[in-house]
């Protein structure tokens, strides 16, 4: 399988701040679109980095005083791993678990932004395959 198997992208917009805003709005994003990671970009096509719910809370653990009007560029991850389309399923999920993330932008082979998939994502699609295997092998 690969990653535009499961994508859904078909009229989905990516979620994406500017690293000018705060972190009240990134939280605001989250909650809006119940959601768990927004990508950092000013174009909504170059990713300038991506933050998450994570990224919040460790700050807040920190330093609680302030987080709210921190501009997002202070705590985003700037080095984002992405996939594409045609890449292997497994070999994504093999990514995001040994890196210890649960999102993964997904771009063109020229590097702009497409969508965005989950590690939820991920196993939900591969559970859907396990289970298809097995009806298929009991013969329903």
């Amino acid at each position: 399988m690969r990653v535009q198997d499961v994508t859904g992208l078909d009229g989905r917009t990516v979620v994406t701040i500017d690293p000018n805003d705060t972190i009240a709005d990134v939280v605001y994003l989250l909650r809006e679109h119940s959601i768990g990671a927004v990508v950092v970009s000013s174009d909504k096509k170059r990713i300038l980095g991506i933050i998450s719910e994570r990224d919040v809370v460790r700050h807040l653990a920190q330093e609680q005083e302030g987080t709210l009007r921190v501009p997002v560029e202070e705590l985003m991850t700037q080095n984002v791993r992405t996939c594409q389309l045609d890449d292997d399923l497994e070999a994504t999920m093999a990514v995001m678990t040994a890196g210890h993330f649960r999102h993964m932008p997904i771009v063109t082979e020229g590097g702009d932004l497409l969508g965005i998939i989950s590690l939820g994502d991920l196993v939900n699609a591969r559970l859907v395959h396990l289970d298809a295997e097995l009806k298929q092998a009991r013969g329903e």
